[in-house]
């Protein structure tokens, strides 16, 4: 008899019903900034962490990616326009908005409030602010919430 135990199934929105182990790594990723049982997030973690396609903790929302791109896509398009220009492939929207989060993150002015424990990292960096979303049991995880432009 066998007394293997089994994989919890996520009980939430498009995916519900599918074993957590069996998620897409980019709903996983957003999984590890949210609030769900210790045990779902610790499958989770396993997982990206064993995965050959998880290059970055990081996940941008859609809510990012629409912001992004109504203010910003001038800097995706020079930006490519200057790859290729130097003969390489241009970059696809998600992946250049991930790599100017994670410039953000790594050399960005944390210019957070705190006023709520919940609340999330804002930095600012070349002339934008970026909202991180974190799940403080998982630091290495962080979620784009939104970027804006800098005032003034």
């Amino acid at each position: 008899m066998s007394f293997h135990k089994s994989i919890p199934k996520i009980t939430v929105g498009r995916y519900a019903g599918t074993p957590i182990d069996q998620l897409p790594n980019s709903y996983l990723r957003w999984m590890m900034t949210q609030d769900f049982p210790k045990e779902w997030l610790d499958i989770a973690d396993r997982k990206l962490k064993q995965s050959h396609w998880n290059d970055e903790y990081l996940n941008v929302s859609r809510h990012a990616i629409d912001t992004f791109s109504l203010r910003f896509l001038d800097k995706w398009v020079k930006f490519n326009e200057v790859r290729q220009a130097e003969g390489e492939s241009p970059l696809g929207l998600g992946t250049f908005i991930t790599q100017c989060a994670k410039n953000a993150w790594e050399r960005g002015v944390d210019i957070s409030k705190h006023r709520h424990q919940e609340d999330g990292i804002v930095k600012e960096f070349e002339g934008q602010k970026w909202v991180f979303g974190l799940n403080y049991a998982y630091p290495d995880y962080k979620e784009v919430i939104t970027v804006m432009p800098s005032e003034g």
